[in-house]
This record gives structure tokens, C-alpha cells and sequence, in this order.
């Protein structure tokens, strides 16, 4: 593979590299199919009509393999690269001019509505870019101008987010077998030294689940609008149904979960259990005298397992993120945000951002000014939102225990004590949560939190019985 990456970033001559095919001449479009829209032009496909997209018939997209060419586009010009069936796209943008460049999860080199570039390293319009794909197994790589801007594995549970964006789309991750296809959006665009290669089956291709730029607070909600519109015809009863439960001491504040293991918290220790068996395997206590006092939610995140602490119901309040290597079951850091105010519920991970709750309970403050903070990467805060009046009624004189974004990109909240899972969702206009509706569950209340590695599997906690529930949330 090294080879290929230095003549990535060597010049792009019409010589093609060991390895590739070419699926363009240089003189004509045999192979490809088009409605009399597209043409050769000086040795380059150009669209020259309003008309549909540039097919390649000639054969299909291999299902591992590498795709090369070089693409420039008119001021303001949105078009794309399919490469798998539905909507599997590696946009090409003009960034500065194209009101799609305001969201880099529709920027050039970002999986289209779904998962954006790390950096913004597109050339002005009228200058040509060098695009590549590199696809093997579940490992999705883009380059652009020699320069891997994204690159992750979708079956990794950090981009669930992520992936629930792109299959509200329409987009499915794991379908092959598509005619590359080459977007007409309305505007001129030029392609070039198009070639291709499939990787065999012995060479490698290891991701490092490079973090996305995060969504713009205006942008963000512009795609909240959008996708709303997409689920606005999708209509199902919502239903809860437990599988099964085990037993755990910790079970008392709330429950984090992995591929193999769920982490049952109360207040100063954490049990690591099998998700099969439900056999102990592991877990840590805090010593005497320690500064932990009162952990209420956890999430397993980039190898890590992050809970969210407070020193409820001492005053004045304190809070901060407790940081665990979940292998070892090892204390790692603390993250101090105290000065936030309020005590620290839960913590959850969402397009590029951090989502924290800060409750307010009667005993210490007002309920009404539990609020949840979206922080950048470093932990500095960007924005509040807070929770509508519905909410505030349920929450009585409690607060938020537990929160994340589940199924659909919706964010799923629990109160104290009631046996109810409330959906809501990120506001369009405004700085409150949008209530859509509550389920009855088995929990009452407290922490719990989404399987990211199986679709609508929530694990919750029976505080009185000392039980981890896992059950199934269906439908909207």
C-alpha cells in the first residue's frame, strides 16, 4: 500500500499506475451512459447540458477497490460521486460559494449527509482537485488534494449518529454491487484521469476513525429541518419490549455498554459484566477518602468509558467527567466543569459535539433550569439548550437522570423515578428541546444507555432490585 499513497501525492499525470485500469479514454464515453448531456472536451468529460448523470456500465463498482480521478467545478457548483448503491456519494463542492459548504457533513470529500471531511483542503472553482475513494470491508476512506480527510468504519459504534443521518437518507453502508455514477446538480462540471483498481483480499486497510468537523449550530439545525422532513411520512406505534435482565450490585445510578460488556454504575464503584452471561468480569471502587462521590451515567466512546459525576446533593455544586479505560477498569483523568453550574447527569457524543446535562432539583435549585450544554472537543461550551414544558412537569421535583441520542437521531431522556422514556428532538429555531413523546418502559427512571452496535437495544437499570434491564425499543 505504500506505494500507491506516494504516487498519491506525486503529479497526476494521464499515466496510470501499476495496478489501475482506466475507465475513462481521454476521447470518448465508451462505456458510459448519459442522456447526450455529457461530452469529451479537450480530453475532459464535461456536462454541456442540463440533463441526468454519467453512468459506467461497463462494469460495477468491485466491492473492495480504489477509485482515482480529478474533478473541477463552476462557482457554486454542487455535484458528486456515486459509488454504491442508494445514496453513497463523496461530494464535490465549491465550499465558498454553494450554501451547502456552511455544513461540512455536505462539504467537498464528505460521504454526503452523512459523514464529514476532517478539514476544508478544497481548491477554488475553476481549479482541479484530486479525488480519491478507498473502500475495503467496512473501512471508507476519502482523499482530496492528496490528503485523507476521512476516513472510519462504520461498524465502529462511534458513528451512530452518523449513520442514522445517511440511512434517513436513504443510504445503506453495507449494499455493493452499484454502476459508478457521476451527478449532474445543475451547474458545469469537468472530470478527468478517472481509474480504478480492486484490492485483493490480502491487503490490508486499517482506519483511524478520524474525528469529523463539527456541524455548525445553524447548519445543524437547517439538517434538523431537513431530516424532519424526511421522517414526516414515516408513521409506527412506539413500543417497548424487555428481553431479559441480570443481576448487578452497581445497578443503582445507571449503565453503560460495549460490544461484549455492559458497566453497571452507582455512586463510587462500577461493575463490568458479560453481555451474554451476565457473568462479573471485572470493576472498579473508588478508595476511601477519594474524590468521586456520586457518578450518575456512563458511555463507552473511542475506547474509553466516560461518566458523567457530581457531588449531588452537596453544595455549592460540582461536577466533571470521570474518564476509565474499560479493558482494565484503570481511573484515566477528570475533566473539572463546575463552572457550568448545575449537577453533571449524563454525557453523550453527537456530530463533533458533546452533549452534557445539568440537572437542577428542588432540593438545590429549580428544575426548570436543567439545561443541557453542547461542548466543542476541548470541552468548552458552545451552546444550551433547554427542556420544554412538558418536560419540566415530568422531571417534578427532580431532574434528568439519564439522556442519549438513539434511533432516528432522536435524544431519549429519563427522569428519576418514573417508569417513561421521553423523545425529543434538536430544536430549528430556538434553544428548546422539541417534545414528541413519552413510552412506557420497564425502568424507573435513572441512567441507561443505547447498544451502538445493535439497532434499538436499550440497556436501563432497576435500582431496587439491583437488575440491568435490556429490552426493545421500536418505531416513529
Amino acid at each position: 500500500m505504500k506505494h500507491f499513497l506516494l504516487l498519491a501525492l506525486t503529479s497526476t499525470a494521464l499515466a496510470v499506475e501499476p495496478g489501475f485500469e482506466p475507465i475513462f479514454d481521454g476521447k470518448t464515453l465508451d462505456g458510459w451512459k448519459h442522456g447526450g448531456n455529457w461530452a469529451v472536451v479537450d480530453g475532459e468529460i464535461a456536462c454541456i447540458k442540463k440533463g441526468g448523470s454519467l453512468v459506467y456500465e461497463k462494469a460495477k463498482v468491485p466491492d473492495d477497490f480504489e477509485l482515482r480521478f480529478e474533478w473541477k467545478v463552476a462557482k457554486g457548483c454542487n455535484s458528486g460521486v456515486y459509488y454504491r448503491p442508494g445514496q453513497y456519494e463523496y461530494q464535490l463542492l465549491d465550499n465558498a460559494n454553494s450554501p451547502y459548504g456552511e455544513n461540512p457533513r455536505q462539504a467537498a470529500a464528505a460521504l454526503f449527509f452523512g459523514m464529514a471531511p476532517t478539514k476544508d483542503v478544497v481548491k477554488p472553482f475553476g481549479k482541479w482537485n484530486e479525488g480519491r475513494i478507498v473502500c475495503k470491508g467496512s473501512v471508507i476512506q476519502h482523499w482530496l488534494n492528496g490528503e485523507k480527510v476521512l476516513d472510519f468504519d462504520y461498524t465502529d459504534p462511534r458513528w451512530h449518529n452518523e449513520i442514522e443521518v445517511l440511512r434517513i437518507r436513504g443510504g445503506d453502508l453495507t449494499k455493493r454491487g452499484a454502476n459508478l455514477s457521476l451527478q449532474y446538480h445543475g451547474a458545469d462540471v469537468l472530470f478527468k484521469n478517472l481509474r480504478w483498481r480492486a484490492i485483493p483480499a490480502d491487503e490490508k486497510l486499517v482506519s483511524e476513525n478520524l474525528t469529523p468537523m463539527p456541524i455548525p449550530d445553524g447548519a445543524l439545525r437547517k439538517e434538523q429541518e431537513r431530516v424532519n422532513k424526511m421522517l414526516a411520512g414515516q408513521k409506527g406505534e412506539w413500543r417497548h419490549e424487555e428481553v431479559k435482565r441480570f443481576k448487578a450490585d452497581e445497578a443503582h445510578q445507571g449503565v453503560a455498554v460495549d460490544a461484549e460488556h455492559f458497566f453497571a454504575i452507582t455512586n463510587a464503584a462500577i461493575g463490568k459484566y458479560r453481555k451474554d452471561s451476565g457473568e462479573r468480569v471485572g470493576g472498579w471502587k473508588e478508595a476511601a477518602g477519594g474524590h468521586i462521590k456520586h457518578l450518575n451515567a456512563g458511555l463507552i466512546l473511542d475506547g474509553k468509558l466516560w461518566c458523567a459525576h457530581s457531588n449531588y446533593p452537596e453544595m455549592p455544586m460540582k461536577s466533571s467527567v470521570e474518564v476509565f479505560d474499560p479493558k482494565t477498569m484503570q481511573h484515566l483523568e477528570s475533566i473539572d466543569l463546575t463552572s457550568v453550574g448545575g449537577s453533571l447527569t449524563w454525557v453523550d457524543w453527537r456530530d463533533g459535539w458533546w452533549y452534557a446535562c445539568f440537572a437542577q432539583y428542588a432540593k438545590t435549585g429549580d428544575p426548570a433550569r436543567t439545561r443541557v450544554v453542547r461542548f466543542d472537543l476541548n470541552w468548552k461550551p458552545a451552546a444550551e439548550i433547554r427542556f420544554p414544558a412538558e418536560m419540566v412537569a415530568k422531571f417534578g421535583k427532580n431532574s434528568s437522570s439519564g439522556g442519549s441520542f438513539g434511533p432516528d437521531r432522536h435524544l431519549y431522556i429519563t427522569g428519576h423515578d418514573a417508569q417513561e422514556l421521553y423523545v425529543m428532538d434538536l430544536p430549528v429555531t430556538g434553544d428548546v428541546w422539541t417534545w414528541k413523546t413519552a413510552i412506557p418502559i420497564s425502568a424507573h427512571g435513572q441512567a441507561f444507555a443505547w447498544d451502538r452496535g445493535e439497532g434499538g437495544v436499550l440497556y436501563s437499570i432497576d435500582r431496587k432490585t439491583h437488575e440491568v434491564i435490556v429490552s426493545r425499543v421500536t418505531g416513529d
